[in-house]
């Protein structure tokens, strides 16, 4: 299911962009890698809580503020720049 979502919002921003863009509208997709949220609370199977806790231990994470950082980049971009997608990953998971 992931994957498929990831997948459908990916062509939502091709569909989006080709749109609007005509309209001065800038449709970025942002990908981020493995991030510090709360998935880890919400998860019930011990095996993939551990599983989840064994990436974050040897690949590390991504602060929100990071990803902050990079909307705000994407966003101050001249108007008529527009950043088609950008995966933010942290070093290891690449």
């Amino acid at each position: 299911m992931y994957g498929a979502t990831k997948a459908a919002v990916t062509h939502l921003s091709v569909l989006l962009r080709a749109e609007f863009g005509p309209r001065d509208v800038r449709v970025t997709n942002i990908e981020p890698g493995l991030t510090e949220t709360e998935l880890s609370t919400h998860i019930d199977s011990e095996e993939l809580s551990g599983q989840l806790d064994g990436m974050v231990e040897a690949i590390g994470t991504l602060a929100a503020e990071e990803i902050a950082d990079v909307v705000g980049y994407v966003a101050s971009r001249p108007r008529h720049v527009n950043l088609r997608q950008i995966m933010v990953l942290p070093t290891r998971q690449a």
